[in-house]
């Protein structure tokens, strides 16, 4: 049987053909899968560019009754400061810190409610680099009491309703063209009641002064409904095209071709802006006072911003050497 088999001759192919088979069609396989990953582009979502504004404080010279604004924590800067939270948990607005705008104001000698029309709101936007500038006026603020009730056989009940009204104009300043884009407004109620029932003089009730409460819960219905128009209409916010930042920095390290900078998104500070790198080589100060009033500078250099954070920003060299801590940044036209 074994020498049967011996003398059996099988065809090459037999063996070769199912050999091909198991090698090749696998491979054929792992070409295919990559030649559908290939063809399949990798999504990646582009953050969305924030719309880049300043709040100024509220004007309150047309509201009836000023004092009224004592009982909202911060008064008419309350107001903005309350808007400013709102847009910024919007998620599509980037606003400028108190701080830096209160620098410009001080800087500009505006600080005063009632003081800013749209033209000065826009030469203070370009200096900080912001597309839109926000203006507004507080048109009511008033507080509401009344009072009700009656008895009969010694008995008497009484009732006492507080109501808090509050009513915002906003207008959204261009601060390319310093025209005003949008107008948007907003109405707020809040009111509580408290009761009380007396029996021949004697009983009790409650009876709660809240009136800050109350004026608040006003002033941010007030404000929900002045940032829903302002969402409603954030096209035309989103066309302006990005502004430059006037203000200067300073040099902050130095390491390789990577610098940093002591101002950031609060300055107007973003990734892809480009700065001029000065060296200062003379003070010229006033004779009458000694206050530095001009500073000779030298160029250095060119860098590009990479990333920023609200407190300082980080570059690449474009150009130029020798850059040194202290040196001043300046933003260019891009």
């Amino acid at each position: 049987m074994r020498s049967r088999l011996k003398s059996m001759t099988f065809p090459r192919q037999l063996y070769i053909i199912p050999l091909i088979a198991l090698t090749i069609v696998p491979s054929v396989a792992v070409l295919s899968n990559e030649r559908v990953i290939a063809q399949t582009p990798e999504v990646q979502s582009q953050p969305t560019q924030k719309i880049r504004i300043a709040v100024l404080d509220f004007d309150y010279s047309s509201i009836s009754n000023p004092s009224w604004l004592s009982f909202l924590q911060g008064g008419a800067r309350g107001v903005s400061d309350i808007l400013v939270n709102r847009l910024v948990q919007s998620g599509s607005y980037s606003v400028i810190e108190r701080s830096q705008l209160e620098a410009i104001l001080q800087e500009q000698n505006l600080g005063a409610s009632g003081r800013v029309d749209a033209s000065t709101a826009a030469e203070i936007g370009r200096i900080l680099g912001v597309q839109a500038v926000i203006i507004g006026s507080i048109t009511q603020f008033d507080l509401e009491r009344k009072s009700s009730g009656g008895g009969a056989f010694g008995v008497n009940v009484s009732n006492d309703e507080t109501e808090a009204y509050v009513k915002l104009s906003a207008r959204v300043v261009n601060t390319t063209t310093a025209e005003i884009m949008m107008v948007a407004e907003g109405n707020g109620k809040a009111d509580q009641s408290d009761n009380s029932t007396r029996v021949f003089g004697i009983g009790g009730g409650s009876s709660t002064d809240n009136e800050g409460k109350l004026f608040t819960q006003a002033t941010e219905q007030a404000i929900d409904q002045v940032v829903g128009s302002l969402s409603e209409n954030s096209a035309k916010m989103t066309s302006l095209p990005n502004a430059t930042s006037s203000i200067t920095a300073l040099v902050a390290d130095v390491t390789g071709s990577t610098i940093v900078l002591n101002k950031g998104t609060s300055a107007g500070y973003q990734q892809g802006m480009r700065v001029a790198i000065e060296r200062v080589t003379k003070e010229v100060k006033d004779p009458a006072t000694g206050q530095v009033i001009r500073r000779l500078t030298q160029p250095v250099g060119v860098v590009e911003i990479t990333e920023a954070d609200s407190q300082s920003s980080v570059g690449k060299v474009v150009s130029g050497t020798q850059f040194k801590v202290g040196d001043v940044a300046k933003p260019t036209q891009q």
